[in-house]
């Protein structure tokens, strides 16, 4: 079987982790790098494309009509962008992998959804989840009853962002960029995998259960800290069509860090599984723990990707159909809170130093440990910079926005 060739849009910022991928799996014959798009290479960028004889191009539409012979893209480029040039690459006849999340807004997804029928092309999206050994475990678990009925499933992200990372580009931490949606927040970006993967286990659980699950509602409280213009500290409840209950929380505003995990209850038991692809299961008063890793995720999303499109793996492991409920339940959360409120500047501690937050909120990590573990928003805590907000229904939900102030 002939090796698959790549084109990439975008080689900066997350694009020179997937440039510097793409080169090691040319090195073992996974694929072939034809050609690069950029405006401005940096210097490793360059290096790279000069030292192996890659193409570059400055015009990605340039590129995607000077590569014919190529296969698929790779779209990693800011978010506004995702749309257009993923439905570009698409109807030039190339399959695309699109960095996470696919679009700013659910029409945007809708858009592309509207170009992978009319293409009959593959648009895999590169959302980390847990690997098919850890849904494998955790279906198995849920569809034998070893913790009971399931009660619910809760994700928790606690992260540092510096004010640097909200100086690293233009479009940090706003809601527009250009006059186009962007929506650059907390759960929209450095957590988007955990919502996601949240997303993805309802779905798993739900089907070992015999049934389907989609997001039907969402109740999001959005809060910012830092000097931005969308939300660094969220919390938010997200009910499934099969009755399931998912309750999410992250902050940029910690101190104290910690690895990104999801829960899942039931009423003889719990599971967790954390980024480091570790499941730990709990009942009847004992622990078993369980590695699932199964290599880097970069390489997981290519070689699934090829793999679909030789006939070999029955489907795509991210797959846009299962990335648009992100996108949905991203977008009804902002409709859910309307706008982004300000936490009051007695509660935060703001910082320029390399190993701190941009902006601190003080108690912040045992604020969210304690909603979590109660699955509640922080105004049903009673945290006192909190305020209420309403459910957001999602079915018919095909325009955003509706309700948020986005356009103020």
């Amino acid at each position: 079987m002939a090796v698959r060739s790549a084109l990439l849009i975008g080689t900066g910022g997350y694009g020179r982790i997937h440039l510097n991928e793409l080169v090691r799996l040319q090195d073992e014959g996974v694929l072939a790098l034809a050609a690069v798009c950029d405006l401005r290479l940096s210097e490793h960028a360059a290096g790279i494309v000069a030292e192996r004889g890659i193409r570059h191009y400055g015009d990605y539409r340039d590129m995607l009509a000077g590569e014919k012979s190529a296969d698929f893209v790779i779209v990693c480029t800011p978010i506004q962008h995702h749309a257009p040039m993923c439905i570009d690459a698409l109807e030039a006849g190339f399959h695309v992998l699109l960095e996470k999340p696919p679009g700013a807004t659910i029409q945007d997804v809708d858009r592309i959804l509207e170009a992978v029928r009319r293409t009959g092309k593959h648009c895999a999206v590169n959302f980390f989840s847990p690997s098919s050994k850890a849904l494998s475990l955790i279906g198995g678990i849920a569809s034998l009853g070893e913790i009971g009925r399931i009660r619910g499933i809760k994700g928790l992200a606690l992260l540092t962002r510096t004010s640097a990372y909200f100086r690293r580009t233009p479009w940090a931490g706003k809601l527009m960029s250009g006059g186009d949606p962007v929506m650059d927040g907390a759960f929209h970006n450095p957590s988007a995998h955990l919502l996601y993967s949240m997303l993805k286990l309802a779905e798993v659980l739900a089907e070992a259960a015999g049934q389907s699950a989609l997001p039907a509602r969402v109740n999001a409280e959005l809060y910012h800290a830092n000097p931005i213009d969308s939300d660094d500290t969220t919390a938010m409840r997200i009910e499934m069509s099969d009755g399931t209950e998912l309750a999410f929380y992250v902050t940029l505003c910690a101190r104290q860090t910690e690895t990104q995990r999801i829960r899942i209850e039931g009423t003889d038991g719990a599971l967790e599984w954390n980024y480091d692809d570790q499941v730990t299961v709990w009942r009847n008063g004992t622990v078993r723990s369980h590695d699932c890793r199964e290599g880097g995720i970069l390489e997981r999303r290519y070689r699934n990707l090829i793999r679909t499109m030789d006939g070999v793996d029955g489907r795509l492991d991210v797959s846009l159909e299962s990335a648009r409920k992100f996108t949905l339940t991203a977008n009804g959360a902002f409709e859910s809170a309307c706008r982004i409120k300000p936490v009051p500047s007695s509660f935060v501690r703001l910082s320029d130093a390399a190993d701190e937050p941009g902006a601190y909120i003080e108690g912040i990590e045992t604020t969210i440990k304690e909603a979590f573990a109660a699955g509640k928003l922080f105004s049903e805590m009673g945290v006192p910079w909190a305020m209420p907000s309403g459910p957001f229904e999602l079915k018919g939900f095909h325009a955003f926005p509706q309700r948020f102030e986005l356009y103020r």
